[in-house]
């Protein structure tokens, strides 16, 4: 049954919406409307009706109240009642916003983000379906950075980039590519360090396609494309930590306690979901990049280029130090490590 609540200024009679509401830090005002098909509202007082708050229960009612930043898609409907494609449509071009807001920024919110689906018809808001999403895990070497309107801006555009990327003619599919972004998407929600650090590699090797026995020296080798030379060793203790979790020898890691290995994880993580984010980025936000990186048999070509074209096409390196500014170990205690 359709729940409604009174209308806000975001939305108008026969319009239908799907919005993904969150509790985060804001830095500064926000885009109303940062592409074509995309808005972002914040500080947005969506008032939960009287019966639909009965239904979630008092406590998930509070937290979708206290929602301060809203991602939104809407259209103008001749059948505003109706649950269909348009609600279909909806819901995909605002999950995708938030799955570039993932790739712009290491956000991570107080409670569950939520999706809520619906409509306006005589000038009150219905509510048509509503989701819990899972929560990304604050990195413990930047617990919760805020989001800014830039950060927004790229967001918007890697959505509509996705969207596109979906339906372009691109020989060979695109499954590996999506692949891959889900695997980052699933490693944000996880929970425990080690097993994070195993799914950013797995989004690195993603992209870099290592041969079968050679994985670890080409994680090193071929990811100079993204980073650039000098970081072999760094590369390689990263790999080792994916390596022991894969074979289950994360024991190593975590079966006694260490404050000085424990931090130094920390920094891996960083370091590593810094690496898998900006190349999934940069790809994703790139059309030239994606015939070269939507599938496996693309990749194989690519990888088999000179040098000298891998880097033209590719672009500029990141430093992935960049991940650890402002990290302070000061702040983090040994609870947050998984200390007693």
């Amino acid at each position: 049954m359709t729940q409604h609540s009174r209308t806000a200024p975001w939305i108008v009679d026969n319009q239908k919406y799907a919005l993904v509401g969150l509790s985060v830090k804001v830095a500064g005002a926000v885009p109303d409307k940062p592409s074509q098909n995309l808005w972002s509202l914040s500080d947005l007082a969506f008032q939960i009706p009287t019966t639909w708050k009965e239904w979630l229960g008092t406590i998930r009612t509070e937290e979708v109240e206290q929602c301060n930043l809203f991602l939104l898609s809407q259209l103008t409907s001749h059948a505003p009642e109706i649950l269909d494609a348009e609600d279909q449509l909806l819901q995909r071009r605002v999950w995708n916003f938030y799955v570039g807001l993932l790739l712009s920024s290491t956000f991570a919110p107080a409670h569950r983000p939520v999706l809520i689906t619906g409509s306006c018809r005589g000038g009150e808001i219905g509510i048509r379906q509503q989701q819990d999403l899972d929560s990304p895990i604050p990195l413990i070497a930047n617990h919760y950075p805020a989001i800014t309107r830039e950060h927004i801006q790229l967001a918007a555009q890697l959505g509509e980039d996705l969207e596109a990327f979906a339906s372009a003619p691109i020989a060979g599919g695109r499954w590996r590519l999506f692949r891959t972004l889900q695997v980052y998407v699933d490693a944000r929600v996880t929970a425990e360090v080690v097993d994070r650090i195993h799914q950013y590699c797995r989004c690195v090797e993603g992209l870099i396609l290592p041969a079968v026995g050679k994985s670890r020296q080409q994680f090193k080798s071929k990811t100079e494309l993204f980073i650039g030379s000098g970081h072999h060793d760094l590369m390689g203790d990263i790999y080792d930590v994916r390596s022991a979790v894969e074979h289950l020898h994360e024991s190593r890691y975590l079966e006694s306690f260490d404050r000085v290995s424990r931090l130094d994880l920390v920094k891996k993580e960083a370091i590593v979901e810094r690496i898998a984010r900006e190349a999934i980025r940069r790809v994703m936000g790139n059309t030239n990049l994606w015939p070269h990186f939507a599938n496996t048999a693309a990749l194989s070509r690519f990888w088999s280029l000179a040098s000298t074209e891998q880097r033209r096409l590719w672009g500029d390196t990141i430093d992935p130090f960049d991940a650890l500014a402002g990290f302070d170990p000061t702040y983090i205690n040994d609870g947050e490590l998984g200390g007693p």
